[in-house]
């Protein structure tokens, strides 16, 4: 239905919803001196077609435009919005959150001239997403808030609802929250079927594949990183399958299949090259190759490969975590090697630029922990071994958390303390149940037989 203005009443009452909520205005505040509120309870349910003379002064009220409300807006403001929307995306992707939101301000002056329901939800969920990049909790929390108050979750395209969930569990990921993030990947997995959008699929399989990653579920880590790798190949998203490729190599590298990551990591560089991708790109796999070389126990090639990560991540204003995770990486392999005075600086280092990631952090206390012991210094050693041990139950790290009670346990039944090793011992056998359940073998005693039963089954 088009009205005497040109626009379409199809979706104009959505539109004056969501204006309303958006200015946190009640239907009594924006009904008063204009219609009464059963009316425009009507018109916001689309079962009423009001007259101009009535969507004028609604959308004064609303600090919009007749036009705007009826959803009229030039195809030419629609394509400029979305190619900021793909560019800001991008920056995001190659440049990190501060680059990006600079540019936002940009698209969402834009978007005040844009009516397409579709377009202004995915420039909120890109805002949304440049905070979560940024780990700022406040705004990230402030704008999910006014998302949710502004859209009908229920009404959402399914491709703009699963990625909405998948923001929220990349907030919990980006914090080392994994069971939490795997949650909310699950929740959106579940809408998988009606998603048309093919990249929007390869993220959220980009994911999945992190978290299992962290989890220590490399089977599953794999198989979610090739199938997001190959819709990121089928629709030429070479960025984003560089970044996934990365993922799929630190899981071959995890499980010990060191031909295959390094096949992963040379492919990355090879199409970083090609592309003129950014160095950050590069550094991230510099260092993955040093963790693989590192397990490899190629102590020299693990070494050149952090030092030149290290080298790429510099000039850029980058968090202080992702300059730590470098540090940390150089301090294990020196550890591995003997050489305590290098691991002991490259740990102070790490432990300094890791306090936001706790999981990393908690990482390089055990690495501090054990500089202490080869030095003697068995009071330190328990200490950092212990504040280790409960940033890691926090995080719910398993793996992390299973090895270091373990190391504790031994420790402790070594030097006759039985009470404190059981303690140890006994949770760190919990945590590796967890990581590898063991065969089906029930626990739990059938109750026992009577004497009048037993005689019953008696021949």
């Amino acid at each position: 239905m088009i009205d005497s203005l040109g626009g379409s009443l199809i979706g104009l009452g959505a539109n004056i919803r969501r204006q309303r909520k958006g200015l946190g205005m009640t239907q009594s505040e924006l009904a008063e001196g204009i219609i009464s509120v059963p009316y425009l309870s009507l018109i916001e349910n689309e079962k009423a077609h009001p007259r101009p003379d009535i969507i004028q002064p609604l959308a004064k009220r609303l600090q919009s435009t007749v036009q705007h409300l009826l959803g009229v807006t030039d195809r030419e403001t629609v394509r400029e919005a979305e190619y900021l929307l793909n560019r800001i995306h991008r920056s995001l992707l190659a440049q990190g959150a501060d680059h990006a939101l600079k540019e936002l301000d940009a698209l969402k002056d834009l978007a005040q001239q844009v009516n397409d329901t579709n377009l202004l939800i995915q420039i909120d969920l890109l805002e949304i997403n440049c905070y979560i990049h940024q780990m700022n909790d406040q705004q990230f929390c402030k704008k999910m808030k006014e998302f949710e108050s502004r859209w009908e979750l229920s009404e959402i395209d399914p491709n703009l609802l699963v990625r909405y969930i998948r923001l929220k569990g990349n907030t919990h990921l980006f914090r080392d929250r994994y069971p939490e993030a795997l949650a909310c990947y699950k929740e959106a997995e579940t809408h998988i079927q009606n998603v048309t959008n093919e990249v929007e699929k390869a993220y959220l399989y980009g994911e999945m594949s992190k978290v299992y990653q962290h989890l220590s579920n490399y089977p599953f880590c794999i198989l979610y990183a090739e199938r997001s790798i190959e819709l990121m190949v089928k629709n030429d998203r070479w960025l984003e399958m560089c970044h996934q490729l990365n993922v799929l190599g630190t899981c071959h590298s995890r499980s010990g299949d060191f031909n295959e990551a390094i096949k992963c990591f040379e492919r990355v560089l090879r199409l970083a090259e090609q592309f003129s991708m950014s160095e950050l790109l590069f550094s991230y796999t510099y260092h993955e190759m040093g963790c693989c070389y590192m397990r490899l126990e190629e102590t020299n090639q693990a070494i050149y490969y952090f030092q030149r990560s290290l080298e790429m991540i510099e000039p850029y204003q980058v968090k202080d975590w992702e300059i730590g995770r470098i540090h940390q990486a150089l301090c294990q392999t020196y550890l591995h090697s003997g050489n305590m005075e290098m691991a002991r600086l490259h740990v102070d280092q790490g432990i300094r630029n890791l306090q936001s990631r706790k999981k990393r952090l908690a990482e390089c206390m055990i690495y501090s922990g054990q500089i202490h012991y080869h030095a003697g210094q068995v009071p330190e050693f328990l200490q950092q071994y212990e504040e280790a041990i409960q940033l890691f139950r926090t995080v719910k790290a398993t793996e992390q958390l299973a090895h270091a009670c373990h190391t504790l346990g031994n420790f402790h039944l070594e030097n006759g303390n039985r009470e404190k090793a059981i303690h140890y011992l006994v949770e760190a056998t919990q945590q590796y149940h967890e990581i590898v359940p063991s065969i089906n073998l029930r626990v739990k005693l059938p109750t026992p037989a009577t004497q009048n039963t037993l005689e019953n089954l008696t021949p």
